[in-house]
């Protein structure tokens, strides 16, 4: 398959295995919390947010792995690419040792830090789980080095279609064995076997279909300092995002109780899943972008790729955000029942900040490519101080209403300073950025809100209704997308597309 077609192909498989999370996500919460209970599964989600924290430890060697191979493959050098990665595999051998260790002293701390919440056996539980999950971050980093040198080399067909093929499996798995078991524990044993499976799968592909067989033949000083610059920075990046993901469970679970951490998980279920809309394609672009960096693309070459990617990015954000705000708290009445109703305000506080780092995120593949992370992990680690202050003393005040205010309020500090760094360094127009990706979007995903407002007015509480309104909003919203919101090329892009596909049936 040609670079083209694995980037279609790609985009594709990243789109379905966006689907697919997202239908897992939504069947998944209801279906474990009725076997193992509220309580044991705010016990699950609070270790698992307390474990998912060290695995900043990584060091962003996935990332750099993939930067590096992008670059490799543009020079077609096997034998330096094969020495890049063992040396990448020599640093998570020794990175996966400190996970362990400081895994450890995690484990032997759950008392201390939650015995105030906790039951006596709700801390047996949390001990159990902190094992396996541990476990499962180890070899979940190993699977992403060796999905990286896939993604490096455009491979998106094998990267992406084993990760929809290991979440429709562990899927399968616990639709049928969680009601004979019963158990928590039993979601993360099942995760080790998928994984495990995922890592012999990249490893022979890696070495049969890509030709690039680990071997070290030298410690290339020059290159590991140049690429240990860039993986330091990206794991304070990475540090930084995983504790703003995390911190919010972690100190509800400490502060409040289970229960608590339960109903905003379900909050960050949803937010979980409005972000990976765009972040496919962002994923997908950073190979290309490295391209035009390396070729030497003009400032504004550069942000017409990113407007182009924003423009579709932003199309499924808007329909996403506006049909969330007319149908979401139906929806979550629906899925969960009116107990957990303050999910759906606890969503919008996090998605609707997000949503404009989101529509032009390809900025970050192209700083990435650039190796000027510098300045955005400075950013970061300011938003993450906004966030924990934040979000500390909202939670005494308001429960965990203060932990969304916290991280919205994270959010909209690095929005400012990434889009002042992105107008002096980088020389992009940030107004002309956004007038280009929102377009008419916005106008259209209004109007398509409006109408399904009123036909809710009309029809509603069921999921037979709340399917009807879904369907009038994408109708209505896609209707004026064709009419008032896509460009005239666009249009006849779509067009001589669908002529050509039904010519070839």
């Amino acid at each position: 398959m040609n670079k083209k077609n694995e980037i279609k192909a790609g985009v594709v498989l990243s789109y379905l295995l966006l689907v697919i999370n997202t239908v897992y996500g939504l069947l998944i919460a209801p279906y474990i919390l009725k076997y193992v209970g509220v309580d044991n599964y705010g016990v699950y989600k609070t270790i698992a947010a307390l474990s998912a924290s060290l695995a900043v430890l990584d060091l962003g060697l996935g990332s750099t792995l993939t930067r590096y191979m992008a670059k490799y493959n543009a020079t077609g050098d096997k034998n330096g690419a094969s020495n890049f990665v063992a040396m990448i595999f020599i640093q998570f051998a020794i990175i996966a040792f400190a996970i362990l260790c400081i895994g450890a002293v995690f484990f032997f701390g759950i008392d201390s830090m939650y015995g105030k919440t906790f039951s006596s056996s709700e801390l047996k539980l949390a001990k159990q789980l902190m094992v396996f999950l541990l476990l499962n971050m180890v070899l979940r980093l190993f699977e992403n080095l060796l999905s990286g040198i896939a993604s490096g080399h455009e491979c998106f067909t094998a990267a992406n279609g084993v990760k929809v093929l290991s979440v429709v499996v562990k899927f399968s798995l616990i639709l049928v064995l969680l009601p004979i078991v019963n158990n928590i524990l039993l979601v993360v044993m099942l995760e080790t076997v998928v994984v495990t499976a995922g890592i012999v799968f990249f490893y022979i592909y890696t070495v049969k279909h890509i030709g690039i067989v680990p071997k070290l033949t030298k410690w290339n000083k020059e290159e590991f300092k140049e690429s240990f610059g860039y993986t330091a920075l990206m794991f304070i990046q990475t540090l930084t995002t995983q504790f703003n993901g995390n911190v919010d469970n972690i100190l509800i679970g400490s502060m409040v109780g289970a229960a608590s951490v339960t109903v905003y998980s379900m909050s960050l279920t949803i937010f979980g899943m409005y972000e990976n809309l765009s972040g496919s394609i962002a994923n997908l672009m950073l190979p290309r972008v490295t391209k035009k960096v390396v070729a030497g693309d003009s400032p504004e070459q550069l942000q017409k790729s990113v407007e182009k990617a924003g423009r579709w990015q932003f199309v499924l954000l808007a329909a996403a955000l506006g049909g969330f705000i007319v149908l979401g708290k139906d929806f979550y009445m629906l899925w969960l029942g009116k107990e957990f109703l303050d999910c759906y305000y606890l969503t919008l506080i996090l998605i609707v900040p997000v949503t404009v780092p989101m529509m032009q995120n390809v900025c970050l593949s192209v700083l990435r490519a650039q190796n000027r992370m510098l300045y955005r992990t400075v950013t970061l680690g300011i938003s993450c101080v906004i966030n924990v202050g934040l979000t500390i003393i909202g939670i005494k005040l308001f429960g965990y209403w203060g932990a969304a205010i916290g991280t919205a309020g994270a959010t909209l500090s690095n929005i400012l300073f990434m889009n002042f760094y992105y107008k002096k360094k980088l020389g992009f127009g940030i107004f002309r950025m956004f007038k280009n990706i929102i377009g008419k979007t916005a106008i259209c995903a209004c109007i398509a809100a409006g109408v399904t407002y009123a036909a809710h007015l009309l029809l509603y509480g069921t999921w037979v209704s709340f399917i009807a309104n879904a369907a009038v909003f994408m109708v209505v919203y896609l209707a004026m997308l064709f009419v008032i919101g896509i460009s005239k090329s666009e249009r006849e892009g779509v067009l001589i597309k669908l002529h050509l596909k039904r010519g070839k049936e």
